[in-house]
């Protein structure tokens, strides 16, 4: 036990440091309070080790606050949508949340969320550089990952399980009954491996599979309502003590296992790509957005496409020209899942009249959800990170690249150009929807399709705008592709939380319209002025 306690504390000294390096670090790429950090404080021990201590609190909070998140977000938040929506009593909503976590933290958790194995610089610094014993390392890691497991999900668990009308003692054997079924994954994991040789984890295959099947199980039921679980058949005596027990007997074989030096070798190899995760990383970020040579075509590399055109006018025609995959086929794979959507919908009208019925009533009142399926229907990120990579990493090395007529030239071109590819699913999902509407027979008259329409047209805009906006005030990304502005990854996080709240509102679908029409117009106009007035100051490579 002591020994435990003295590598735990060694762990967590290492870790806090590095945290506090990182915080350090941030806080100096702050505008004006950045400014007056200087360099030399990485040297200040005291300094660091008051900041290791932040540092760990705020690791404890954000443990607290992601359990908090995954439960709402992933779990809670469908089922009261889809429950309000088809006014489903809170018991059946319980059960449809049972049903989801089981599902989801369980089933998928089984084989994506498992650590024994799992390829990390931790284990490299700590095992390889720090010579710390494997088994050492893996014991109290362990341990404090079970532990710290255990007690982070409890309170949410209790506290969304309170507010489907369960009694708050479910939260706690819910939690209990999660903590000990992943010890018995790991110990499977495990076993697997000393047996058979096999990293599960590290068979992407296998693992996305099993994400698919389990978000297909845990969702596709939601729309009917239909909820197989039932409390009974995890809240009695036989089948929590079976899982306790299972949990208890994988926790002991993993604490007596002898083979950890081979375990932890077996996933820390230094040309691993999947524990360089900088490195896998860039190489998949730049393979996403980089065009090879030989995929231009003769024609593309004509210059009569472009005659007529002169300065930045011709630059972006000749990116948009050679650049032509990475714009249709993101647009391409969207209109395919629309049109799936679309046929998978008809195919409900042949098959189940009510089920159909019940999806029509669901798009008449969904207006608020789009304001997130929007969001990733854009394809502005992705064109932002291809003419970083591909243009503007390169030219950006040149003063007249950086003058302000310059940047918002290049500004107003990319706009209008993103704009009007957006606006092509944005096209495809008002079809859809009017034509499925029309089809059902319910009450959906030409206001109601115009409204309709103009809120997704103005969503489709906003996000063009935003996106762009975002990559010009922010200029994110590093020339690995890595996104290192904080303010960045706020400001998106904040567009997607007001998305989330706004699907909790019910409104008049025309007073939505309205909010909506207004709220992304004044935003629009304030993104282009706050473009044209400071992105000659913050358009730069990083």
């Amino acid at each position: 036990m002591r020994t435990m306690i003295r590598t735990l504390k060694a762990i967590l000294e290492v870790r806090g440091m590095s945290g506090a390096n990182r915080l350090m670090f941030y806080v100096r790429k702050l505008p004006v309070l950045g400014k007056r950090v200087p360099a030399s404080v990485y040297a200040e021990t005291a300094l660091k080790q008051t900041l290791s201590v932040v540092v760990h609190i705020l690791k404890v909070l954000m443990a607290f606050l992601t359990k908090f998140a995954y439960l709402g977000i992933m779990i809670y938040l469908p089922v009261k949508f889809i429950g309000n929506d088809i006014t489903l009593s809170l018991s059946v909503q319980y059960q449809l949340y049972l049903q989801i976590l089981l599902c989801l933290s369980f089933l998928v958790g089984a084989v994506s969320s498992v650590i024994i194995l799992e390829p990390k610089r931790d284990k490299y610094i700590f095992v390889k550089l720090m010579r710390l014993p494997a088994e050492r390392y893996m014991r109290t890691t362990l341990t404090l990952r079970g532990v710290s497991f255990l007690v982070t999900f409890i309170p949410a668990m209790m506290v969304f399980g309170s507010l489907l009308g369960a009694p708050l003692w479910h939260g706690v054997v819910l939690a209990l009954l999660l903590a000990f079924w992943r010890a018995a994954c790991e110990a499977l994991h495990l076993w697997i491996f000393d047996r058979y040789g096999i990293v599960v984890i590290k068979k992407t295959g296998v693992v996305w599979t099993a994400i698919g099947i389990g978000y297909l199980l845990a969702y596709i039921p939601l729309l009917p309502g239909f909820a197989v679980v039932d409390s009974g058949m995890l809240f009695n005596l036989p089948v929590v003590l079976s899982v306790m027990v299972l949990g208890t007997l994988s926790a002991v074989y993993i604490a007596r296992y002898a083979g950890y030096q081979n375990a932890v070798d077996a996933v820390t190899k230094i040309d691993d790509p999947l524990l360089d995760m900088g490195r896998m990383m860039k190489e998949a970020r730049v393979k996403e957005v980089a065009t090879q040579e030989q995929q231009y075509t003769a024609e593309q590399l004509k210059p009569g496409p472009f005659e007529g055109k002169s300065g930045y006018a011709y630059l972006n025609a000749i990116f948009f020209s050679r650049h032509r995959r990475l714009l249709t086929s993101p647009i391409q794979r969207r209109l395919v899942i629309i049109g799936a959507l679309f046929a998978a919908a008809l195919l409900t009208m042949l098959l189940s009249h009510a089920t159909f019925t019940k999806l029509a009533h669901y798009l008449i009142s969904a207006l608020p959800t789009f304001l997130i399926v929007m969001n990733y229907t854009s394809i502005g990120e992705r064109l932002c990170k291809a003419m970083f990579y591909n243009c503007d990493l390169s030219l950006l090395r040149y003063g007249f690249y950086r003058e302000q007529s310059a940047i918002l030239s290049n500004f107003r071109i990319r706009l209008l150009r993103l704009s009007v590819l957006n606006l092509i699913p944005a096209a495809a999902i008002c079809l859809a929807v009017n034509v499925l509407l029309l089809l059902s027979g319910e009450s959906w008259g030409a206001a109601d399709a115009v409204i309709f329409c103009v809120t997704i047209l103005a969503l489709s805009l906003f996000f063009s705008v935003h996106h762009l906006f975002m990559y010009y005030i922010f200029q994110p990304y590093s020339t690995e592709l890595n996104v290192k502005n904080p303010f960045f990854t706020i400001v998106n996080s904040v567009v997607l939380a007001i998305g989330f709240i706004a699907m909790q509102f019910r409104s008049e679908p025309g007073m939505f319209a309205w909010v909506v029409v207004l709220s992304a117009a004044v935003y629009m106009l304030a993104a282009l002025v706050l473009v044209y007035k400071f992105s000659g100051r913050t358009f730069r490579v990083k």
